[in-house]
C-alpha cells in the first residue's frame, strides 16, 4: 500500500525539511535524540524543541483551526512523523498531551474542555501525563481501584498510580478512576482531567535501569476536583479509554519505522567502520530487518489510509504496537551481536546501550505483546476463546 502525496503535500514535505535542516543544531547527527542524561536538562531540551516545532506552525498540525490548529490532514500529519524520525529530532516532552489527550478531547470533551486545552497543548504550554496503570492493574486496565466519589459540587479522588511518564514535569494528568463498584468492571469507570498541583496529590519519580527518571508513582488522597474536569460521561471511561489506546497504539508510533531506520543506518555505519565482529552473516541480518522496517512502514500507511478515508482505527492497532514493540527490540539485540565488546565499550555505541535498555519496557507498556495477542485473535482473527479447565 502506497500513498501518492498530491503537489500540495510535496511542497508541505519540501519546505518541512528545509525548516529542519535550519532549526535543527548544526551538529545534530540523531546520536543525541535521547536527550541529555540529566532528567531536567533533558526536560528542557525536549520542551524547547517541542515550542520551537509549535512556533514554525507544525504544531496541532491535523487539528481545527477553531483551537489554534491548522486544520490539515492525517497524510501531512504522516509526512511531519516520517520526516521527524528521519532525522532522529528530539520526541518532545509532551508526547501524551499531543497524541493521546488532545485527541480525546476532540472526541469526548466538552466546548468549553477543547477551548481551554487544546490550544495550550499545541503550544506546549500544558505538559499532560496519563494516570491509568496501577500497582495491580497494568495491561489489565478494567481492574483500576483508584475511586472517585461524587460530591454536591464534583469528586473527591482516592488511589495510586504507577509508570505515570514525566509527572513531575507535568501540570495535567489524564486519570482514570472507578466511579461505581456495583456494576461490572468495564462499566464503573470514569476519566477525569487533573491539574498536578491540586491539593492531595502527591508525585514520586523512579529510576529506571537507564538511569533516567522518566516513570512516577501518583498517590491521591482525599484530592478534590470540579466535575468541570470530568472528560466524557460518567461510567462510560471503558470506552473513552479503549480509544485513547487506540490512538495510543495505532497513529502515535508513526514516525517509530523512521526513526529505527535511522538507528539501523548508524549501526551499519559503525559496523563498516570496523567496530565489533567478524560475522559473516551481517549483510543478510541487516536485510532481515530493513524488509521487516519496510513492513512496518505498510501498516502505518493502512493506518493512515484508513484515517484519511473516515474509518475508525479498530483493534488492529494491536498488530502495530505488537511489530513496532518486538522489532525495536530485535534490532538493539542484533546491535549487541554484530557489535560485540564495542557494544559496551566503543564511545559511538552509547545510544545504543541506552536503547537496548529502554526497548526493554517497549513490549509491556501501552499493553504488553501477550495482551496484544490476545486483542489480535479474538477482534481481529475472531477466532474462539480456549475452553476452561473443567468446562
Amino acid at each position: 500500500m502506497d500513498i501518492r502525496l498530491t503537489p500540495e503535500q510535496e511542497a508541505f514535505r519540501d519546505g518541512l525539511r528545509i525548516w529542519l535542516s535550519s532549526n535543527l543544531e548544526q551538529d545534530w547527527d540523531g546520536d543525541r535524540y535521547r536527550g541529555p542524561t540529566d532528567d531536567v536538562e533533558n526536560f528542557a531540551l525536549q520542551h524547547a524543541w517541542e515550542r520551537k516545532l509549535h512556533e514554525g506552525g507544525y504544531g496541532g498540525l491535523h487539528w481545527p483551526t477553531a483551537y489554534g490548529g491548522r486544520g490539515l490532514g492525517i497524510v501531512e500529519y504522516f509526512v511531519l512523523m516520517e520526516e521527524l524520525g528521519r532525522v532522529a529530532a528530539p520526541e518532545g516532552i509532551n508526547s501524551i498531551g499531543r497524541e493521546l489527550v488532545g485527541p480525546i478531547i476532540l472526541d469526548a470533551g466538552t466546548e468549553a474542555q477543547k477551548r481551554r486545552f487544546i490550544p495550550r497543548i499545541i503550544s506546549a504550554d500544558d505538559i499532560w501525563c496519563q494516570g491509568f496503570s496501577e500497582p495491580n492493574s497494568g495491561s489489565d486496565l478494567a481492574s483500576v481501584q483508584t475511586f472517585a466519589s461524587r460530591t454536591d459540587d464534583g469528586w473527591v479522588i482516592n488511589g495510586q498510580k504507577v509508570w505515570t511518564s514525566y509527572a513531575q514535569f507535568s501540570n495535567w494528568c489524564i486519570l482514570l478512576c472507578r466511579t461505581d463498584r456495583t456494576v461490572p468492571k468495564h462499566k464503573g469507570m470514569t476519566l477525569f482531567l487533573v491539574p498536578t498541583a491540586q491539593d492531595g496529590l502527591e508525585i514520586r519519580s523512579l529510576r529506571q535501569i537507564t538511569g533516567r527518571r522518566e516513570f512516577n508513582e501518583l498517590f491521591l488522597t482525599e484530592m478534590r476536583i470540579p466535575d468541570s474536569l470530568r472528560l466524557g460521561p460518567v461510567n462510560e471511561g471503558w470506552q473513552v479509554a479503549n480509544r485513547v489506546l487506540a490512538f495510543e497504539r495505532g497513529t502515535t508510533r508513526l514516525y517509530r519505522q523512521a526513526r529505527f531506520a535511522h538507528e539501523l543506518r548508524g549501526l551499519a555505519r559503525l559496523v563498516l567502520s570496523g567496530a565489533g565482529n567478524k560475522r559473516a552473516d551481517k549483510a543478510l541480518l541487516f536485510g532481515r530487518l530493513s524488509a521487516r522496517l519496510g513492513i512496518l512502514r505498510q501498516h502505518n500507511l493502512r493506518i493512515v489510509s484508513r484515517i484519511a478515508a473516515g474509518e475508525a482505527i479498530g483493534p488492529e492497532a494491536s498488530l502495530q504496537k505488537l511489530n513496532w514493540s518486538i522489532l525495536h527490540q530485535d534490532i538493539m539485540a542484533d546491535a549487541g551481536e554484530l557489535l560485540g565488546d564495542a557494544f559496551l565499550e566503543h564511545p559511538a555505541a552509547e545510544r545504543f546501550r541506552e536503547t537496548y535498555l529502554q526497548a526493554r519496557a517497549e513490549t509491556i507498556y501501552a499493553g504488553t505483546s501477550e495482551i496484544q495477542r490476545s486483542i489480535i485473535a479474538d477482534r481481529v482473527l475472531k477466532l474462539p476463546r480456549a475452553r476452561k479447565e473443567g468446562v
